[in-house]
């Protein structure tokens, strides 16, 4: 043993800087803030004796007191399931065509990764400019066709400003399932298809037969890893609306976020995301599983 420590220490050495940089920037801060999620630790009220003690359980009794909080638990799950299923269906299909041989099909793949490599910041400010009631063209559009009588403030408006943040979810997140649906679909050899037509089976006795069987864990493992990201978006919905109005567009991520940099209240900012952390853990503890099933 001693022997492969020294035989092998310039590698220990090169692979230090690395190991130190998790510790520091990923490893610490996660136990940090679970151990600060047991604390009375309100940087507005730094100066009372209570600062900095151990409140036990208590900030999570305070979360799941506040319906705001219980509010962002209900968004995070709509916002969830419906990102996933739409995601989903659509990438699925734009999979399936652009598996095909189509003319200029390069052509669309490219145009289909746009939305993927659109940062978020950027996604976010130029879907506000178009939602908006004055200048943005939705509005425009949608006035003069005679669909609305008057503009409507999408992103000020309870009723409308989750849907309208959603959307830019949806359009930002298609390419990423696509890619994965695609590069599952070309792994497929056609012969399997040639003899299941030559049984007489129909393109959607294939699809379900021949192509869903094949391309289902690669499409779950896809599915979880979206989900992961999905679960966690911040940028888009607090740089188009902040979780507002009256905390329509709420999810735990925004809530925690708005309790430490905001009202300063880490303690249950920290509570909020271990929260957010264990189900981000679930999720990639069913990822794992798929990966390893799928090298067995």
């Amino acid at each position: 043993m001693s022997l492969h420590l020294k035989k092998n220490w310039p590698g220990y050495f090169l692979a230090a800087p690395a190991v130190f940089a998790i510790l520091a920037l990923s490893i610490y801060p996660l136990f940090r803030g679970i151990w600060m999620s047991f604390l009375n630790y309100n940087l507005v009220r730094a100066g009372d004796p209570a600062f900095n003690t151990f409140a036990g359980l208590s900030n999570y009794k305070e979360i799941f007191q506040d319906e705001i909080f219980l509010k962002a638990i209900i968004n995070t799950i709509k916002w969830t399931i419906l990102n996933l299923l739409v995601q989903l269906t659509i990438a699925m299909l734009l999979a399936l065509v652009l598996n095909h041989n189509l003319r200029g099909k390069s052509v669309f793949r490219t145009l289909s990764l746009i939305p993927w490599a659109v940062p978020h910041s950027i996604a976010a400010m130029t879907f506000t400019f178009l939602y908006n009631a004055n200048v943005g063209i939705i509005n425009i559009i949608a006035v003069k066709l005679g669909i609305f009588s008057e503009s409507i403030s999408f992103l000020g408006n309870i009723d409308t400003a989750f849907w309208s943040v959603i959307v830019v979810s949806i359009w930002k997140g298609i390419p990423f399932q696509m890619i994965f649906i695609l590069a599952a679909l070309q792994g497929i050899p056609g012969d399997l298809y040639e003899s299941a037509q030559m049984d007489g089976a129909g393109s959607w006795q294939q699809f379900w037969h021949i192509t869903m069987p094949i391309i289902k864990q690669p499409v779950a493992i896809s599915t979880i890893l979206n989900l992961i990201g999905i679960v966690s978006c911040f940028n888009t919905i607090w740089l188009m609306t902040e979780g507002g109005p009256l905390y329509s567009t709420e999810i735990v991520y925004t809530y925690a976020y708005r309790r430490g940099f905001i009202d300063h209240n880490f303690g249950t900012a920290s509570a909020a995301s271990v929260i957010l952390f264990l189900f981000m853990m679930l999720f990639s503890m069913v990822y794992l599983r798929l990966v390893r099933d799928n090298h067995q």
